[in-house]
């Protein structure tokens, strides 16, 4: 009964076996190896990793790596596979770096109206003139002192003219300072310019700003002028203008003596055009530096004024003051301007 029992066991123990062993075997079975992610896509996809892992498997390979772009791709997940495969970064392009722009170099007067900074006017002596009081002559080389059928035309006119240069047609703005002792005179149709403005009341001990914009001279005076005319005209301009303005008040229109004057001003003018600079004397005679005191009988030559030059630039050389210039034997304080240009722009 025993030896039945045992034969009957023996083939279901070898079936158990054979289950046992059959499932062991599946258990322990590599099996297909895992099939990796699929390569990922740099850029704004993300790359899909496999959908299936296998049981038991050997580790899957890693999704390749993905092509660079613009975001990082991500590997896909290999099947049965425990690595992650890692998409690439994609790198941008290189920021570009703008050009910088480089400004236009500054003008040059020397460039643009050469001689102007430091233009020395002067009413320089000359003629016959008879005199009175402190007069000098200021006439024709040739003596005498024209008469004509208007003020326009009467007396001496003296014209120094200064080319513009730059570009013919362009408009430059130049601005400068002036320095000086004048006679004074009145102006009428424009108006009082300059920094500082003229004062109502001139001073007869200090400087005074005697900028006049556009006009015309007042009242035919035998007083000379001092006038700057630019040319061709630029559009809205005045295209005139005087240096040794007083104000039209009281009696300052004709003063029988001479000034300091020191102010800033400016002007425009058009390249390939002219600057004129024209001192009018109608009766061919003009006050000289005598001082502040008025209706002197002779020039007190020990009060003529010393303007201070300091902060000019370029600084003059071999500049003596008062200035003196000798016609005949006789020496003249003389009426002048200095002109010290500071910038020059365009327009």
């Amino acid at each position: 009964m025993k030896r039945i029992a045992r034969l009957l066991l023996a083939p279901a123990g070898l079936l158990g076996l054979l289950i046992f062993t059959t499932q062991c075997s599946s258990q322990s079975d590599p099996g297909t190896a895992g099939t990796g992610g699929t390569t990922g896509s740099g850029g704004t996809a993300a790359g899909q990793g496999g959908s299936s892992s296998a049981t038991g498997g050997a580790t899957g390979t890693g999704g390749a790596t993905g092509t660079g772009g613009t975001a990082a791709g991500t590997g896909g997940t290999g099947s049965g596979g425990s690595t992650t495969g890692t998409g690439g970064k994609g790198t941008g392009g290189a920021t570009g770096t703008g050009g910088a722009g480089t400004g236009g170099a500054a003008l040059n007067i020397n460039d643009i109206i050469p001689g102007f900074d430091g233009f020395y006017w002067e009413a320089t002596p000359s003629g016959n003139t008879a005199l009175s009081g402190t007069n000098y002559p200021f006439g024709p080389a040739a003596g005498g002192c024209p008469s004509g059928a208007s003020w326009a035309t009467t007396g001496y006119i003296n014209n120094k003219t200064m080319a513009v240069k730059g570009v013919t047609g362009q408009q430059y703005t130049v601005n400068f300072n002036v320095r000086g002792v004048v006679g004074t005179r009145c102006y009428t149709g424009g108006m009082p310019g300059g920094m500082p403005l003229p004062a109502a009341t001139p001073n007869p001990s200090g400087p005074n700003s005697t900028w006049y914009i556009g006009g015309t001279q007042f009242n035919d005076s035998i007083w000379n002028t001092m006038e700057i005319h630019v040319a061709p005209a630029v559009p809205n301009a005045a295209n005139v203008y005087y240096a040794n303005y007083f104000p039209n008040t009281s009696n300052w229109c004709q003063k029988e003596a001479s000034y300091e004057t020191r102010f800033s001003a400016s002007f425009p003018v058009i390249g390939g055009g002219n600057l004129t600079f024209t001192i009018h004397d109608s009766n061919c005679r003009t006050l000289a530096n005598c001082g502040q005191v008025e209706n002197q009988a002779t020039c007190d030559t020990a009060a003529s004024r010393i303007i201070d030059m300091s902060g000019v630039s370029p600084a003059p050389t071999s500049f003596v003051q008062p200035r003196s210039v000798s016609l005949g034997g006789t020496s003249y304080m003389v009426q002048w301007l200095w002109i010290d240009v500071t910038s020059v722009t365009s327009p």
